[in-house]
C-alpha cells in the first residue's frame, strides 16, 4: 500500500514539475506518451479476451490525434483530424479482416482510438482551449494539473478512507471500492482542488472561482471514479489484476491513467461552458 502511494505521488509530481518547468510542449509529449502505452495495454488486455487488436494501426492513429490537438490549430482533432483518421483506418482495418476471412480486428481496434487517445486528448484542447480565449498557455497547464490532481487524488481518497471505515460495496465489478471510499475520494479531490487553486490563483482564469471550483471537482470526481470502474471491468474480463507491471506499486500505465479518461472530456465541457 504504500509503496503504491509512493509511486503515485512521486510520479505525479514529475509529470507536474516537467509541466511546470518544460511547458507546454513537454506537457503535449507526456499526454501522448501516456495515451500511447495506455491504448497498448488495452489492446494486450482485449487479446487475453481473444480479441485481435490492429495495435500498429490504432497506435499510430492514436499518437496523430494526441499532437494534431496542439500542433495541427487549422485541423480540430476532436472532429475534423479525428474523423479522417476514423474513416480510414475504418477502410484498412475492413480490408484487412475481409482479407483474413474474419472481423475480429474492427471493433477492438477502432473502439481503442476512441477510448484512450479520442477522449485523453481532451486534455490538450484545454490547454488550446485557454490559449483561444488570450490566456497563456500555462493557464492550460495549470487546468490540465488540477484535473490530473483532482482525479488522482479521488484515488488515493477513497483508497485510504475505504480501507478505514467502508463497509458498503460500490460495484461488483471491484469489490473494494465502497460507498463509504467514494464519498471520501470526492472530498479529498475538493479539499485538493480547492487548495490548488489558492496556491496558483495567478495561474488561474478570471472565471476560476472557488465556488465554480467545487462544482467542477465535484463530477470530475464521480467521472474518475466512473472511469476507473470501466477499467477494472476490462481487467476483470481479462483475467488479470493490473494492466501491466511496469510501475512499481501501481502496476501499467492504464492503471495510472485510468481514472482520466472519462474525466478529461467532462472537464473539458465543463471549462468550456462555465469558465472560458
Amino acid at each position: 500500500m504504500r509503496q503504491r502511494i509512493f509511486s503515485f505521488i512521486a510520479l505525479w509530481a514529475l509529470i507536474g514539475i516537467s509541466l511546470l518547468f518544460f511547458g507546454v510542449h513537454a506537457g503535449i509529449f507526456l499526454i501522448a506518451l501516456i495515451s500511447l502505452f495506455t491504448q497498448l495495454e488495452l489492446y494486450q488486455l482485449f487479446e487475453k479476451m481473444g480479441l485481435r487488436p490492429i495495435k500498429s494501426i490504432g497506435l499510430i492513429g492514436g499518437t496523430a490525434i494526441c499532437f494534431g490537438a496542439y500542433y495541427l490549430p487549422d485541423l480540430d482533432a476532436g472532429n475534423d483530424l479525428f474523423l479522417l483518421i476514423f474513416l480510414l483506418l475504418t477502410l484498412i482495418i475492413i480490408r484487412m479482416d475481409l482479407l483474413a476471412g474474419r472481423l475480429r480486428s474492427f471493433m477492438p481496434t477502432l473502439f481503442g482510438l476512441i477510448y484512450v487517445p479520442y477522449l485523453l486528448h481532451f486534455l490538450i484542447k484545454i490547454v488550446r482551449m485557454a490559449e483561444g480565449s488570450n490566456y497563456s498557455s500555462t493557464t492550460g497547464i495549470f487546468l490540465t494539473i488540477w484535473i490530473v490532481a483532482v482525479a488522482k487524488s479521488t484515488d488515493v481518497g477513497g483508497l485510504l478512507v475505504g480501507m478505514r471505515i467502508g463497509k458498503t460495496p460500490l460495484s461488483v465489478i471491484s469489490p473494494k471500492k465502497t460507498y463509504e471510499g467514494a464519498a471520501g475520494g470526492i472530498f479529498v479531490a475538493v479539499i485538493v482542488g480547492l487548495l490548488l487553486l489558492s496556491l496558483f490563483k495567478s495561474l488561474s482564469p478570471e472565471g476560476f472561482s472557488w465556488w465554480l471550483a467545487i462544482l467542477i471537482a465535484i463530477p470530475v470526481a464521480i467521472a474518475s471514479i466512473a472511469s476507473d470502474l470501466v477499467e477494472s471491468a476490462f481487467k476483470r474480463q481479462a483475467g488479470v489484476k493490473d494492466s501491466g507491471n511496469i510501475i512499481p506499486g501501481i502496476g501499467g500505465f492504464f492503471d495510472l491513467s485510468d481514472s482520466l479518461i472519462l474525466t478529461a472530456p467532462l472537464a473539458y465541457l465543463l471549462f468550456k461552458y462555465t469558465v472560458f
